[in-house]
This record gives C-alpha cells, structure tokens and sequence, in this order.
C-alpha cells in the first residue's frame, strides 16, 4: 500500500479594501496615504491572490485611481450616500458573499477595514469554512471585529518609529501662523464637525511639507487637541476622530 503525503491547502485569497476606511486611518496615524504596493505585499504573504478590490468614491478619491491600478488592485465605484455617508461597507458585504458563494475554490478574506459593521459578514464567511483575516492601522480597528476574525495583520508604512505615544519624545515645535489660520479657517468655513482625516487632506493640499509628527504628536487628532480653540470628539468605538470649533 503507496503512503500518500497530504500536501498543505494553498490559501487562495479574496482582498477587499475599504478604501476610505485604511486612507483616512492611515492619514491620521502616520500623515501620509497608504502606501498600496505594501498592503498588496502583506496579502500575498497569506497565499495567492484570486482579487483584489478597493471599494471607495472615486470621484473624492479621484487623483488614488492611478495608484490602484499600478498595484493590481481594481477600483470598484461606491456613490456617497445623500448624507454624504460611505456606501463601501454595504458593496463589499454583497459582492464578497457573491464571490465566495461562486467561487469555492476561494478559501480565505482579508478586509482591509477596522469598521465593526462587518461583524456580520465575517460570521457568515466564517460559518462557510472561509478563513477572516484583518488589515487594518493599530488602534484604528473595533475589537468586536477583532474577536470575530481569525487573525489581524497590521498596516504600517515602511519607516515608522517603534513604540511611539500620544506625546513623542521630541522637542515641540511651534506651529506657523499659516499652517494654525489654515485649519481655523477651514472649520470656521464649514461650521460642523469635520472627520480630522479630511483636515489632514486640507493642510497637505496646502502645506505638502507638512507632518504632525514633526510637532511631538503621532496622531493628528492629537496634534489639534493641542489647539486651544478645538473641540475634538471620537466614534463610540473611539477609533474616527473628529474636530470642532469650541464656540
């Protein structure tokens, strides 16, 4: 009788992206957009690659398409609600369960998301066999999310210093008057509570060199705690920060 070696299942993974989800994390964290060729880099190491998808509003995100595509990845068009409300998570739950159910030879998901409202696709996924991985910024991720999943891989771009916290071991320095009426004026013109991701937009349109970890903070939102005159607040899982005009 012949001994047959089992040879190991070779994981064939799906990627979904919830694009506004890892830039607006990756924006407030490090200061910069995620550097896509490094989160294909990191999928690649679970197995091979069947798709890979970025669901966003590719009219905000216009000038990222281009980025997209040299790195394999395929942009897939989600429309702002009427509140101006992403619609990624919705697109990604059906056209994932679409695909895993066509597909079986599919055996794994990662989502590059840290959002809870995709507990329930992860169940799902996970009732039918399918291994649930996690991309995501560190603490920018639901750790009901992480409880569902069955691991958690972490986005980092390729130069960052270890161990950092809330005040950086570095001298603080004095913000530019230009930098400090750019962000005032930005909030006093849109008289709401503003996603401090999108201010991070606003300053680097503005002040390409600019980097909040250069004044002593490694995250922006607490950069702008520092401003006498705004109001910060976060999500009930306190991983979306957003900031105000204290009146």
């Amino acid at each position: 009788m012949k001994n047959h070696t089992e040879k190991p299942i070779q994981n064939t993974i799906a990627v979904f992206i919830d694009f506004e989800n890892i830039y607006y994390s990756s924006l407030n964290n490090y200061g910069e957009e995620p550097d896509l060729m490094i989160i294909r880099s990191l999928c690649e190491k679970k197995g091979g690659i069947a798709s890979i998808q970025a669901f966003g509003d590719w009219v905000r995100f216009n000038g990222q398409i281009n980025s997209l595509q040299t790195s394999g990845i395929q942009p897939v068009f989600t429309p702002l609600s009427r509140a101006e409300k992403s619609s990624a998570d919705t697109f990604i739950c059906v056209h994932a369960m679409k695909l895993f159910m066509q597909n079986q030879n599919i055996n794994t998901l990662i989502l590059v998301s840290g959002d809870r409202d995709f507990i329930p696709l992860l169940n799902e996924l996970r009732s039918l066999g399918k291994n649930t991985f996690l991309m995501a910024v560190p603490g920018s991720i639901s750790r009901d999310l992480v409880n569902v999943a069955d691991g958690v891989i972490e986005y980092q771009p390729a130069k960052i210093k270890p161990k950092e916290s809330k005040t950086l071991q570095t001298p603080q320095k004095k913000v530019s008057e230009q930098i400090e009426n750019s962000i005032l004026s930005f909030l006093k013109k849109e008289n709401r509570r503003i996603n401090v991701a999108t201010i991070g937009i606003m300053i680097k349109k503005e002040h390409p060199a600019f980097n909040h970890k250069e004044f002593g903070y490694d995250k922006l939102s607490h950069f702008l705690d520092g401003f006498s005159q705004i109001k910060i607040e976060y999500d009930e899982d306190k991983l979306v920060a957003y900031a105000s005009l204290i009146k």
